[in-house]
């Protein structure tokens, strides 16, 4: 009886099974197969981008029993982030579309939930990239850098211009004697350096 239990709880338990995500020009193919049925799909672009809209398109196919008839949901989330988005895929022809939006760059979990024969949990992840800045806002910061790095450049040759243009400073501490000038003697000096001779006399040559 315990293993009966076993074996019908373990059948309606949800198979968890991996998406095979591979490039093929422009698109991302997924495609995944068992013993009962088998999924194939595209996600273009195949480098979806943040804030970018992304078209997920699916196909279901029943190798025995009956088509099936929906519904389809797919499931993604930034991998380890608990926030989740849903959708249900809009039939159209044989193949299953929605819109999928990526709020940030990194790596996803897609899972894609379906129920044919029994309840099928496929999981697969993809690389969302970060959304590339604008052309115009791209240029503008590459203007901005060469016109600094130009600034930058004119400043250090206007300085090397003017070191080289000035003459070097006379140096006046050293390597002049000074000068030391002697106050006249005055006329009437009686100091002990004063002459004792007396002047001639003038009137007595007449």
């Amino acid at each position: 009886m315990t293993c009966l239990i076993g074996t019908a709880a373990l059948a309606a338990a949800p198979g968890v099974d991996q998406i095979r995500l591979e490039r093929r020009g422009d698109v991302l193919e997924l495609r995944w197969a068992d013993a009962e049925e088998r999924l194939q799909g595209t996600l273009h672009p195949a480098f979806p981008r943040e804030g970018q809209p992304a078209m997920l398109s699916l196909h279901v196919g029943a190798f025995e029993g009956p088509e099936f008839t929906g519904p389809l949901r797919v499931t993604f989330h930034l991998k380890d982030s608990p926030t989740q988005v849903t959708r249900t895929l809009t039939r159209d022809g044989v193949n299953w579309h929605t819109q999928l939006e990526f709020d940030e760059p990194g790596l996803y979990e897609l899972e894609v939930r379906y129920q044919n024969t029994r309840l099928k949990v496929l999981t697969g992840h993809l690389t969302v990239a970060s959304q590339p800045l604008p052309p115009g806002l791209s240029w503008g910061f590459l203007a901005l850098s060469a016109g600094v790095a130009l600034t930058l450049g004119v400043r250090a040759m206007v300085k090397r211009v003017k070191a080289s243009a000035s003459p070097p400073a006379s140096d006046t501490s050293a390597g002049t004697a000074p000068v030391i000038t002697a106050p006249p003697e005055s006329a009437g000096a009686t100091g002990p350096g004063a002459s004792s001779v007396p002047p001639p006399d003038v009137a007595s040559n007449q």
